[in-house]
């Protein structure tokens, strides 16, 4: 599973996924350096289309005011009240992240952020430039172990597989109840798509997806704690 995103519900972590986030902390710390300067606020866009996995986990990383995803309902209220809070307690540098997906929102929200907060806002839309770069640590050993983990299952005669990272170890997972999982996930998967999957396979998967929307709503409650 490669893709900077993020997003293939069946595995914990897909390959490239750190790299990108490494690049988005580099790019908001240069442009922090500038906000400090000029007591400005940033609102930036990152990628991962309709996830919003890079906004919340980068966002985390460099101390964002406030984080924008697809998944989960934004505060603007809150986030205005915010940034007016820590202007207010002196601080002169502001960080906002945004997921894309959502046409020109972030655009939009950097201009409402500075006619409400009186804040200098600039938008920064990172683009493509997450995509590329040298691979992390932690992508290279993780595609070296799916790698493995792919070559043993193919000398056993074993195939139509996707390799997976849940709980830290590597695991083979049928690539169609995978593609089923991620559609469920993302609600592409119709009614009676549903209807005709096992009651038992069924409960497991809307378990999973469960899980893995709470592990957001714990990760955004977090940001916003540490923000506080």
């Amino acid at each position: 599973p490669g893709t900077i995103d993020n997003d293939i519900t069946s595995t914990d972590y897909s390959i490239g996924f750190d790299t990108a986030m490494n690049t988005v902390l580099e790019m908001v710390d240069r442009l922090r350096d500038t906000c400090e300067s000029h007591a400005r606020c940033n609102v930036v866009e990152v990628m991962g289309r309709n996830a919003g996995h890079i906004a919340l986990e980068a966002g985390i990383a460099v101390g964002a005011s406030a984080i924008a995803l697809n998944e989960l309902p934004f505060d603007e209220e809150l986030c205005m009240q915010r940034l007016i809070q820590e202007k207010e307690n002196g601080k002169r540098n502001f960080i906002v992240t945004v997921a894309e997906g959502n046409g020109d929102f972030a655009e939009q929200l950097a201009k409402r952020i500075q006619e409400r907060t009186g804040i200098e806002t600039k938008f920064a839309r990172l683009a493509h430039v997450q995509r590329g770069g040298n691979p992390t640590l932690r992508d290279r050993l993780i595609a070296s172990q799916m790698g493995q983990a792919a070559i043993e299952h193919l000398l056993m005669g074993e195939s139509n597989l996707v390799m997976c990272y849940r709980d830290g170890k590597i695991a083979a997972t049928n690539i169609d109840y995978a593609q089923t999982l991620d559609r469920m996930y993302k609600g592409k998967l119709k009614s009676e798509e549903i209807e005709k999957l096992e009651p038992s396979v069924r409960a497991e998967m809307e378990a999973f997806c469960k899980a893995r929307l709470e592990h957001m709503k714990e990760l955004y409650a977090l940001a916003y704690e540490i923000a506080r």
